[in-house]
C-alpha cells in the first residue's frame, strides 16, 4: 500500500470536492488531518463514488465504527489499473 496520496491530474477532478494532500498526514495505518479537512471529504459509507481518477479521496464509517480515508492511486507503471487505499482517520 502507498502512504502517499497522489495529486489529481484527471480533468474530472476540478469537479471533485477534496482537502488538500497536504492537510493530510498518513502512514501504513492511520490518517490524521484537522476537522476542517475531514468535512471537505464526501462521505461514501456504504458505496464507492463513481468517477476512478488518481488522487481522487472520500471518506466512510463502518460497521466497526470508525472514519476511514480512502483513496485511488496508480495499480501499475501505465496507470490502467488503480488501487483503493484505506487508513483509520484518528481524532475525530
Amino acid at each position: 500500500m502507498s502512504n502517499t496520496i497522489p495529486p489529481i491530474t484527471n480533468p474530472l477532478g476540478k469537479h471533485w470536492q477534496q482537502p488538500k494532500v497536504s492537510e493530510i498526514e498518513i502512514d501504513d495505518k492511520y490518517a490524521v488531518m484537522e476537522k476542517s479537512a475531514f468535512n471537505k471529504l464526501l462521505e461514501y459509507s456504504t458505496s464507492t463514488p463513481s468517477g476512478v481518477y488518481i488522487g481522487k479521496m472520500w471518506k466512510g464509517q463502518y460497521s466497526n465504527g470508525k472514519w476511514y480515508l480512502a483513496w485511488f492511486s496508480k495499480g501499475d507503471d501505465a496507470g490502467t489499473y488503480l488501487n483503493n487505499n484505506y487508513r483509520i482517520i484518528l481524532g475525530v
